[in-house]
C-alpha cells in the first residue's frame, strides 16, 4: 500500500509541474494582477447550498460503488486465477469491535485511506492555487463556483471535510467509515437546507443556527446511521453530531472537522467497551 501512496503522489507531483509549465507558456505574458472574475456574492442562499450539498451526496455514494465494485473484482481475480488474495478483512468486523487495538488497515478502509489523502493533497494544492495564486492548478477556477463568499480570502470547507474524513479512515473500518461520510453528506445538508428554508427559532447560544435545522439534522443523522450502524451506535453518533453542529462556528472549528474528529472518538469508544454495532445495509456480507 506504502507503494502505491508513493506512486500516486509521484504521479500527481509530475503533473503538477506539467499543468504549472503549460499556464506559464500561455500566460506569462499576461498582467499578474488578472482577477478570475468569478462573482461570490448572493451564495449563502438556499439553491446555492442545495447544489454544494448534492456534491456531498454523489460523493457518499460514489465511495460505496468503488469499495463494492474493488470488492467484487477481487473476488472475480480470487476464483478465476487463483490469485489467493485475503478477502476476510476487506470489510473490516462487522460488529465493530477491537477497532482501538494497533492493527494494520483492512483492504477497504485502506482504499478509502487513499482515496481521501489524494483529495486531500488535490484540494490543498488547490486552495493554494486559488487563494495565493502563486502557482497554477486546473480545478482553481472550477472550484470557486462551489464556495460561499466568506469563503472567498479563506479556506475552503471541501478541505476540512477531506481532512476529517482522513483523520476517520485512519481508525474506522468502512461500514461505521461510511456512517461518518453518511452524517456529513445527508445530516449536515438536512440541517443546514432545513434550517435556511424554515428556521425561525434561533438557539439560545448560537444565533447562527435554528431549532428546526438542528432536530431536521438529527432525525436524517439518526436514519442513517441506524441502516449503517445500528440503534446504539446511530444514537450516540446523532447526539454526537447535534452537538457538534449546535456549537459551530461559535467554537472556532469546521463542523466538517469537528464531527469526523467526535464521531471517530465515540465509535471507538463503544467498540472498547465492547458494544457491537449491526448493520443492516451490510447485513450480507
Amino acid at each position: 500500500m506504502s507503494v502505491i501512496i508513493v506512486l500516486c503522489a509521484g504521479i500527481l507531483f509530475l503533473l503538477f509541474i506539467i499543468f504549472n509549465i503549460i499556464q506559464y507558456l500561455l500566460e506569462h505574458r499576461k498582467e499578474a494582477t488578472a482577477k478570475e472574475g468569478i462573482n461570490l456574492s448572493g451564495r449563502e442562499n438556499f439553491h446555492h447550498e442545495l447544489i454544494r450539498k448534492i456534491f456531498h451526496i454523489i460523493l457518499f455514494f460514489g465511495i460505496i460503488a468503488l469499495l463494492v465494485s474493488a470488492y467484487e473484482i477481487l473476488m472475480y481475480l480470487n476464483a478465476q486465477y487463483d490469485f489467493h488474495i485475503i478477502l476476510d478483512r476487506y470489510w473490516g468486523s462487522l460488529d465493530g469491535l477491537n477497532m482501538c487495538r494497533l492493527r494494520s488497515f483492512d483492504f477497504g478502509q485502506g482504499i478509502i485511506f487513499m482515496l481521501f489523502l489524494l483529495l486531500t493533497t488535490i484540494f490543498t494544492i488547490n486552495e493554494g492555487a486559488r487563494i495565493g495564486k502563486w502557482f497554477y492548478f486546473p480545478l482553481r477556477k472550477l472550484a470557486s463556483f462551489g464556495i460561499r463568499e466568506k469563503e472567498k480570502e479563506t479556506v475552503a470547507s471541501y478541505v476540512y471535510f477531506a481532512v476529517g474524513m482522513l483523520f476517520a479512515a485512519i481508525f474506522l473500518y468502512p461500514v461505521p467509515l461510511f456512517s461518518v461520510i453518511g452524517i456529513l453528506c445527508f445530516a449536515d445538508t438536512a440541517a443546514s437546507l432545513f434550517g435556511r428554508r424554515y428556521g425561525k427559532h434561533k438557539l439560545q447560544f448560537n444565533r447562527t443556527k435554528s431549532w428546526e435545522g438542528s432536530a431536521a439534522g438529527f432525525i436524517v443523522c439518526l436514519i442513517v446511521t441506524f441502516l449503517l450502524v445500528g440503534f446504539i451506535w446511530g444514537l450516540v453518533a446523532s447526539l454526537v453530531f447535534f452537538i457538534i453542529d449546535s456549537i459551530t462556528p461559535v467554537l472556532p472549528i469546521s463542523d466538517n472537522i469537528g464531527i469526523p474528529l467526535a464521531a471517530t472518538s465515540a465509535y471507538l469508544l463503544l467498540s472498547l467497551l465492547q458494544i457491537p454495532m449491526y448493520s443492516f445495509l451490510f447485513s450480507f456480507l
